[in-house]
C-alpha cells in the first residue's frame, strides 16, 4: 500500500513539472498506479529492450532494479540499457535501485532523489533529465568571452 501511494505521488509531481503522455517501464509494470488513466504505458523487460529499435522517444521511462531478473544481471547489462533509455527512448528517466547500484548510478549522471532504508531493505530512487543534468557555469556566457563591446571597433 504505501509503495502504490509512493508511486502514485511521484507520477503526480513528475506530470506536474512535464506533461506526461507516454510512459515505459522496464522490471515491473506499473499501469496500475495510474490513477487518472491518462498516461499511455509499455513494458519492456530487459531483453526485448536491447532488442527493440528506436522508434519513438517516450515523456517518462520508469525501471525497477530490485527485482528478481534485474538482480541477475551484470553490471555491464544495466548500463547497457539505463544508457540505451538515458540517450534514446526517455527523456525523463526514474531508477528505482537497491544500495549495490548506487556506483552505477552516480557514474552514469543520474542524480539521487530519496534514499530509503528500511526492514534491511536499502533503496534509492534516482533520476535522468537532461533538462537539468549540467548546471551552467557563470562564466560561460557571452560577457567573458565575446567582448560585444568591442565589436566594430576593432578588425581581429
Amino acid at each position: 500500500m504505501a509503495e502504490q501511494n509512493v508511486i502514485t505521488f511521484m507520477l503526480d509531481d513528475l506530470s506536474q513539472e512535464q506533461p506526461i503522455q507516454t510512459a515505459l517501464c522496464i522490471g515491473q509494470n506499473l499501469e496500475q498506479y495510474d490513477q487518472n488513466q491518462s498516461i499511455r504505458w509499455a513494458y519492456f523487460n530487459v531483453t526485448e529492450l536491447l532488442s527493440l529499435p528506436f522508434t519513438q522517444r517516450y515523456d517518462l521511462g520508469f525501471v525497477v532494479l530490485d527485482n528478481l531478473e534485474m538482480s541477475s544481471l551484470s553490471d555491464v547489462t544495466k548500463a547497457q540499457f539505463l544508457v540505451k533509455l538515458r540517450d534514446l527512448m526517455a527523456k525523463k528517466l526514474v531508477v528505482v535501485a537497491t544500495e549495490q547500484d548506487n556506483k552505477l548510478m552516480r557514474s552514469l549522471g543520474f542524480t539521487q532523489l530519496i534514499e530509503k532504508s528500511a526492514q534491511g531493505n536499502d533503496l534509492a530512487i534516482w533520476q535522468f533529465n537532461i533538462l537539468n543534468y549540467k548546471h551552467v557555469p557563470d562564466w560561460f556566457n557571452s560577457k567573458y568571452w565575446a567582448n560585444p563591446e568591442n565589436w566594430n571597433k576593432f578588425r581581429w
